[in-house]
């Protein structure tokens, strides 16, 4: 007894100092042995399997990987190590290790695996590798995986939030903000625009804490890309508990729901979580997804409007204060959708009134038009097609698309793009509801992978920004010169450059074949996300093709191109000829210019 006694005190390794740094003892103890790293899964919701409590002192077992609450006298986790032998714990929240009923710390550079399996950390270094990184990562049973590119278990029909977090966490602002965090960090990291303010000796504000849903959407993101995993695929049950809660059992397992519905929704809680503001660019979801929309809407006047208008005549003031758009349309003319010159701008009919706002936007939602489908001689439906372009006629600035407002009252509405966002969500609406049935449109729309030119559907208000010449550059002084680079983020080609000469040549270069992309709206593919229903599901079937149907996500490894298609806990290659006609459901593109842009910070 004794003997056993003496082996379960810990022994204190110090470099020989009579008193010792506690930053720097390591407390070893004689149980680290029996740690058994195959059973441990960190990726669940730390609550106690004997109490079923969760708080912020539960405990994992790392002998046979069981949570516990606690680690006093009485507690689940005392009594499980008094009475199964197991003596070594990690607290979960703070990632101590402890040995257990002695109650002491434990400190061993030999768990700095354990540590990193529970909570992932990123140095500046690594984040800047990541998209280049090529090396195949190694679980503890031998599995190869590539991280970012991991499964993720479906809960049974969680896949659109699978899908979903496929997509984001390959979005790479979004991805290297919640890198440079770690479960530590509650509150939300200092902008740059926070940072000049304080420069401007304005009062700092008050630290903002995120919320539960932006803590566990971190975790799983750093998880994700994580090469030092136990296990080869992330089991995302703690965000997807958060979502649940969150969005009071809207979204929830074991109800299958729209990938574009869920993803405003999520984008907007992301927002909010991290404290923003409707101010813009107020959160690192602002400052990539947000872009800017001009919207005039040409409706009816109300029986009250029409009085007001009518007096206004009794007075002479008539209708000047209108301010245009007027098609000359009628207020019943069904649902057709007309293209007018912007030439039109006031309204040939009194009783037809024209309002034009600017707002901002985080996705684009698309109305794929009905097409009939026909059989093949073998009985087969043949799927149409349409390309991109024609799709996006709705915010060509031109065309007026029918609608129904909040009241009842047909609409004609005409949206102009004024500024587009570095990172592009497309939605491409194919579900439509009814009081009987949902029914899906399932006609391809064909896209480019890269090179998707947006220029002709934007509008800037001030007009869009011209390139210098090769003469005007060589004109500029070294000033002038430096602040051109950097303005475009490229701040390391004015750092290298020791003389003018040498400045003046890189700047011509720059400008004459990277700043006319840089400038222009192109856009690359980032993800794809699709959906699929079964052969025998969709208009002619009695079943639901969103609740039969599955979510698939294509995202792309930068540094080899190659392109990989993600379902649940699978994970292949693709062509990325196949997903430019893939059934897509929801699009997210980089802007060019982004590439060289970092708004992480």
């Amino acid at each position: 007894m004794a003997d056993f006694q003496s082996k379960r005190k810990a022994t204190d390794i110090t470099g020989g100092d009579d008193k010792p740094d506690d930053s720097s003892a390591i407390v070893a103890c004689p149980y680290l042995d029996t740690i058994q790293r195959s059973v441990l899964d960190f990726d669940f919701e730390p609550s106690c399997s004997v109490t079923l409590e969760s708080g912020p002192h539960v405990y994992s077992c790392l002998v046979c990987g069981k949570f516990f609450r606690g680690k006093g006298k009485h507690t689940p986790a005392y009594t499980h190590a008094v009475d199964e032998g197991h003596f070594v714990f990690i607290h979960l929240n703070r990632g101590t290790f402890h040995c257990l009923p002695d109650d002491y710390e434990i400190k061993d550079p030999s768990l700095a695996d354990v540590s990193a399996a529970l909570h992932p950390t990123f140095t500046e270094e690594e984040i800047q590798r990541l998209d280049s990184n090529t090396g195949l990562a190694r679980d503890l049973f031998g599995r190869r995986y590539l991280p970012g590119f991991v499964g993720l278990n479906n809960l049974h029909k969680t896949d659109y939030i699978n899908s979903s977090i496929q997509a984001l966490a390959h979005v790479r602002p979004l991805r290297d903000y919640f890198l440079r965090l770690s479960h530590r960090n509650t509150f939300v990291l200092t902008s740059a625009s926070d940072k000049k303010k304080s420069k401007k000796n304005k009062p700092p504000k008050a630290p903002r804490r995120m919320s539960d849903l932006v803590q566990c959407f971190g975790e799983l993101i750093r998880k994700m890309w994580s090469n030092k995993r136990f296990k080869s695929n992330v089991d995302p049950h703690m965000l997807i508990q958060a979502i649940s809660r969150a969005s009071k059992k809207k979204f929830r397992v074991g109800h299958q729901a729209e990938v574009g519905e869920f993803m405003a929704w999520f984008l907007n809680q992301l927002h909010v979580g991290l404290g923003g503001t409707r101010k813009p660019g107020s959160s690192i979801i602002y400052r990539t997804f947000q872009g800017t929309i001009e919207l005039t809407t040409r409706q009816r006047k109300t029986a009250a409007a029409l009085e007001a208008a009518e007096a206004g005549d009794e007075d002479g003031n008539g209708d000047a204060k209108n301010g245009g758009g007027g098609t000359g349309m009628e207020a019943d003319n069904g649902h057709d959708e007309t293209t007018e010159p912007l030439t039109t701008d006031k309204t040939t009919d009194p009783d037809i009134e024209e309002t034009t706002i600017e707002t901002r936007f985080l996705q684009l939602t698309l109305d794929i038009p009905e097409k009939p489908l026909f059989r093949d001689d073998d009985g087969g439906l043949v799927i149409p097609q349409e390309p991109l372009v024609s799709v996006m006629k709705k915010f060509d600035g031109i065309t007026f698309s029918e609608a129904i407002s909040k009241s009842g009252v047909a609409q004609r509405k005409r949206y102009r793009l004024l500024g587009l966002p570095p990172y592009l969500i497309l939605h491409l609406a194919r579900f439509k509801t009814n009081k009987y049935s949902r029914e899906k449109n399932p006609t391809i729309v064909a896209f480019p992978v890269k090179n998707l030119d947006l220029g002709s559907y934007t509008f800037p208000k001030n007009g869009k920004e011209v390139p210098p010449t090769e003469a005007e550059v060589r004109a500029m002084t070294v000033a002038e010169l430096r602040a051109l680079l950097n303005e475009h983020g490229r701040e390391d080609l004015s750092a290298h450059a020791l003389e003018k000469s040498e400045l003046v040549e890189a700047a011509v270069d720059f400008v004459t074949k990277s700043l006319p992309d840089l400038l222009a709206d192109k856009y690359d593919l980032v993800a794809n996300i699709t959906h699929n229903s079964p052969a025998d599901v969709g208009r002619e079937g009695k079943h639901d093709p969103l609740q039969e149907g599955s979510y698939k996500c294509h995202i792309e490894h930068k540094s080899s191109k190659q392109w990989f298609e993600t379902q649940d806990l699978h994970v292949e290659e693709t062509m990325p000829q196949l997903i430019g006609v893939s059934e897509s459901y929801l699009l997210i593109f980089e802007r060019k210019a982004a590439q060289q842009m970092d708004l992480s910070r």
